[in-house]
């Protein structure tokens, strides 16, 4: 990630182009289509070309010489967005070269997320074969972790996998779990700090957060004032720099938080700030539901394959989403993993079976993921102009007994191979004793 620091300005400069679709116009006919935005289409017909979604409806004429898809019997749906994975970062959790997540130190925002993702992860194909078009990809560690990228999983080159490069900053809201913004612990017996050690490493670190964001806003004030040509401009800064957009208001900056505590603490920075903030993993964040909703802060829920806390009630995990949902918070949903970014939509199914309504259940990892992070004019739904993101599926992609036929990233329709179908293959075919 130190080497991608070096070229992060050249990656952002081409990052946000999409990949070059080349291939045959599709048209998938007689599915039922699922646009998210609007009611079902019975019969449907979707068109695709130059890697965009150029008509939908019931009455769509084919383009000639375009290859068909018969979908009869299938349902077509929106490629779904995971909100929250380290899908490019990570490899392989036992072996240290293959985890590039984590910076040291508690300030890094000038860390570029996307300039560390391997395109050629194997986990990248297992993911989108399940129908996961679209992730965030983030690191961890400290209080500010860098910026998330925002990509889909189609590409040689991290470039060309990139929708968003800088989608959003990634902080973490100190709490009294212990040091480094709330990761780990201390130790056990009498290494372990008291809880008035702990309060007060806290309250150290709410102050080294909010004083470095005072400097970000003067800086870019003083930016501002001087222009970005001045010859007697202020000395570059690469963390100023990487945080001019958020104290701008203009990058929305994701809090990883637990605790009603730690929320409410975001809450009264956003305000001193004037921040742009989504909330990521809260396990309370049903506590202040109604507070959430009337600010219209949106939250990013799960993982929800997790036991409950031994002092939570049983269900706290798997309701949560359903209730932040009926209370009027948008959500989308997170597996905070690279391996298990596959099983995105069981961790909604989950959900959908403790309350959550189905159609706010496929919003929230399509439309609702989108709009979060400013590109739903181009992902999140299926509507004439926008990517052909599309994932043709015998059932409800939340039921474990549905199945992807065809998918489709940016127009492009790709092989529904990954690790696990090529071992199946390969050991189908062995020698017979």
């Amino acid at each position: 990630m130190r080497l991608g620091k070096l070229t992060a300005g050249v990656a952002l400069l081409c990052g946000a182009a999409a990949l070059p679709a080349q291939g045959p116009t599709y048209v998938i006919r007689g599915g039922t289509v699922v646009p998210v935005v609007g009611a079902n289409i019975p019969n449907g017909i979707v068109v695709i070309s130059n890697g965009r979604i150029q008509a939908v409806g019931a009455n769509v004429t084919s383009p000639a010489g375009a290859t068909v898809i018969d979908a009869t019997g299938l349902f077509v749906f929106p490629g779904m967005i995971d909100a929250g994975t380290q899908l490019g970062l990570t490899e392989s959790g036992s072996v240290p070269g293959s985890e590039d997540t984590r910076e040291i130190g508690d300030f890094n925002p000038q860390n570029v997320a996307l300039t560390a993702v391997n395109a050629h992860s194997e986990l990248i194909p297992v993911t989108r074969v399940n129908g996961v078009t679209t992730v965030i990809t983030s690191a961890t560690g400290g209080l500010m972790s860098g910026s998330a990228a925002l990509m889909d999983l189609l590409g040689w080159t991290a470039d060309e996998m990139a929708v968003k490069p800088r989608a959003a900053m990634v902080m973490t809201y100190p709490s009294t779990g212990g040091g480094g913004g709330g990761f780990g612990g201390g130790g056990f017996g009498q290494n372990q700090p008291s809880a008035a050690e702990r309060r007060e490493t806290m309250n150290r670190q709410v102050r080294e957060l909010r004083q470095f964001l005072a400097d970000a806003r003067s800086y870019a004030a003083v930016k501002s004032k001087l222009g970005a040509d001045a010859a007697d401009g202020p000395r570059v800064n690469q963390k100023m720099e990487a945080l001019i957009p958020v104290v701008r208001g203009e990058m929305p900056v994701i809090f990883d938080v637990n605790s009603a505590d730690q929320i409410r603490g975001v809450l009264t920075l956003a305000d001193s700030f004037k921040l742009k903030v989504i909330i990521r993993g809260a396990r309370d964040a049903w506590r202040l539901a109604d507070t959430l909703a009337a600010r219209a802060i949106p939250v990013i829920v799960g993982p929800t394959t997790q036991a409950p806390g031994a002092d939570d009630p049983y269900d706290m995990l798997y309701a949560q989403p359903g209730a932040l949902a009926k209370a009027g918070v948008k959500i989308a949903f997170q597996t905070s993993d690279a391996s298990n970014s596959r099983n995105l939509p069981y961790n909604v199914a989950l959900a959908s079976a403790y309350g959550l309504d189905s159609t706010e259940a496929i919003k929230s990892i399509t439309i609702n993921p989108a709009q979060m992070f400013g590109v739903a004019d181009r992902y999140g739904s299926i509507e004439a102009g926008k990517v052909a993101n599309i994932v043709v599926t015998t059932g409800d992609p939340l039921d474990v007994r549905s199945t992807v036929k065809h998918l489709f990233i940016r127009g492009m329709k790709v092989p529904l191979t990954d690790r696990h179908t090529d071992l199946y293959e390969q050991f189908r075919a062995r020698p017979k004793p």
